[in-house]
């Protein structure tokens, strides 16, 4: 008898032990879960857009563990801005988390029900990411079934306005950087308009890249005295010439 109660009162001791055991486990496990939950989240490479979206969407991954499955989810609804080409996230324990974004690049503006951004390859963007003073492509077709959303453009001209674009920053940035217009005119050629209101580039309509190349050639010919600006027309429609008229 004395036996037996004996035994009861060790059986009761010890699971007693074991309850505080497995309280003072999971106490230690749920301070060791915090230390993982994510506090600091590093945004890079929104050079062009808006970078309060990304931020916004972002702050929801402070109620993430750092090793949650959640934040390839994360990745997912990035993708889903039309801007956004892809997104990289890495992990840095034992609590931040590193965002990169890679995003399209803007080169122009084109009106159509309303205004649209097109990228280097001709994406159609919304407007609403992005505050840039970009060129504008005028006179072009403007039917909105030419210009679908997150889709390349179907018009041809435009499309081959900004390779040209995307060609003529990459090469001969100061022009790019001046341009107001580029404008598709009555006799099917390519003219720009640059920002001072009053200097217009007149391309043609073949060979454009070389005569944006020409046009880079007879601004450091003239540099010394004059500037590209200080001129009414530049007229590069005929081949190896250069005709000017002064302002």
């Amino acid at each position: 008898m004395l036996k037996t109660f004996y035994k009861s009162i060790i059986n009761i001791i010890a699971f007693f032990f074991f309850v505080i055991g497995i309280f003072t486990l999971s106490i230690n496990w749920s301070n060791f879960k915090k230390i993982y939950d994510i506090d600091e989240i590093n945004i890079y490479g929104t050079s062009y857009f808006d970078k309060s979206i990304i931020e916004e969407k972002s702050d929801v991954l402070k109620s993430y563990n750092i090793f949650d499955r959640e934040l390839e989810n994360y990745k997912n609804e990035m993708l889903k801005f039309d801007h956004i080409i892809d997104c990289k996230i890495s992990r840095k324990f034992p609590s931040t988390v590193d965002i990169t974004i890679y995003e399209r690049e803007p080169i122009a503006l084109i009106s159509s029900n309303e205004l649209i951004i097109l990228d280097s390859e001709g994406v159609c963007l919304p407007v609403e990411y992005c505050d840039l003073s970009l060129p504008i492509l005028s006179n072009f077709k403007s039917n909105p079934e030419l210009y679908p959303k997150g889709s390349k453009t179907a018009s041809t001209n435009v499309l081959s306005s900004v390779y040209l674009m995307k060609f003529t920053k990459d090469n001969f940035s100061i022009i790019y950087d001046n341009i107001s217009e580029f404008v598709f005119n009555e006799e099917s050629e390519y003219e720009i308009i640059l920002k001072n209101g009053k200097t217009r580039i007149f391309l043609g309509s073949q060979n454009l890249q070389k005569k944006i190349k020409y046009l880079e050639s007879f601004q450091e010919t003239i540099k010394e005295k004059k500037n590209i600006t200080d001129f009414r027309y530049i007229d590069l429609r005929f081949n190896n010439q250069v005709i000017v008229k002064e302002a």
